[in-house]
């Protein structure tokens, strides 16, 4: 019998709800099973109310932020400096101080709608961060798809590594968390503020720092960028810039990449229409499927392990 989450990785198969619904029943006759169709029942009921992905409406929205790049209705560019973000001796050949101060002016209304949150809201006990761009900023159905894991989303639209670094420590430290979960699409777009690979590197490492000195024990999961229409022309280099996620994880301890590409790409490797919006660029309900799957199953095996290993030590010490 096919898995059930392999009804969704190829477009020539198509995922139709009663072949889901069977399968998924049988794979419930297991503990990994019921974890799997649980998470999958949740998603397709999502998809049929059409809950779970961004509007289009709200697409535009995160376009205008993610694309072209425009201030804020011509604002004045006096904002507060946080003493959370990041100083410019730690950005240091990261990136420079011109860039620092544009980033805060940019996005300081943005984040600080986040503190005000941390402020009035607790978080779940045991709970899985996720950070990043607009498809974080986007997946409002997040918990459901990916329970049973609790979850902090913190995203907002056209964020880039290069700005990240700027807030990582004011978005990460309110936070208690068991594994983070970082997606950023925006830094190689084809635009004129596109970074080298080389430069996100440095910006990656930044972030992982950051999440290491905040939860030192906390699991980090670098999700590969994920293949678009609307981007397509730049896939090449965004290719060598999930390359770098995979050599990140390969080399940094507890840090770890989620490869997703296949599942968004046809058999003649050009990406698959059908699971993005109207603007080619920000996945729908079966996006936000696969994508769920895929991070969920991610997670069940990091976290198992992670177990596995405190259980073995502590097992240890009482000898």
């Amino acid at each position: 019998m096919k898995p059930a989450f392999a009804l969704f990785t190829r477009a020539d198969e198509p995922a139709r709800l009663f072949h889901v619904v069977f399968h998924t029943r049988f794979l419930s006759a297991s503990p990994f099973g019921c974890r799997l169709s649980a998470r999958i029942a949740a998603g397709l009921l999502v998809g049929i109310l059409g809950i779970g992905g961004a509007t289009a409406q709200e697409s535009a929205q995160e376009n205008a932020a993610s694309g072209g790049q425009t201030d804020h209705g011509g604002e004045s560019k006096t904002v507060v400096d946080s003493p959370l973000n990041a100083t410019p001796s730690e950005l240091q050949g990261i990136i420079s101080e011109e860039d620092r101060q544009k980033a805060i002016e940019r996005w300081e209304k943005d984040i600080a709608k986040f503190d005000e949150l941390d402020r009035t809201q607790s978080d779940p006990d045991n709970a899985v961060m996720l950070l990043g761009s607009s498809s974080i900023r986007l997946w409002s159905q997040a918990a459901e798809m990916l329970a049973p894991y609790p979850i902090i989303r913190r995203g907002y639209g056209g964020a880039r590594y290069s700005d990240m670094v700027v807030f990582a420590r004011r978005l990460i430290s309110p936070h208690q968390y068991r594994a983070l979960v970082v997606f950023i699409a925006n830094d190689i777009t084809g635009s004129e503020q596109d970074r080298t690979v080389e430069e996100v590197e440095k910006m990656v490492m930044h972030v992982i720092g950051v999440s290491k000195k905040v939860q030192p024990d906390a699991p980090i999961l670098l999700v590969e960028v994920t293949p678009t229409p609307s981007r397509w022309k730049v896939w090449p280099e965004v290719r060598r810039l999930n390359e770098m996620f995979r050599e990140v994880a390969l080399t940094q301890p507890n840090v770890y990449c989620l490869t997703t590409a296949e599942y968004y790409l046809n058999a003649d490797d050009t990406p698959r229409p059908e699971l993005f919006l109207k603007d080619m660029l920000h996945q729908n309900e079966a996006g936000y499927l696969i994508w769920a799957d895929l991070i969920g199953r991610r997670l069940d095996e990091i976290l198992t392990d992670e177990e596995v290993q405190v259980s073995a030590a502590a097992g240890v010490q009482s000898e």
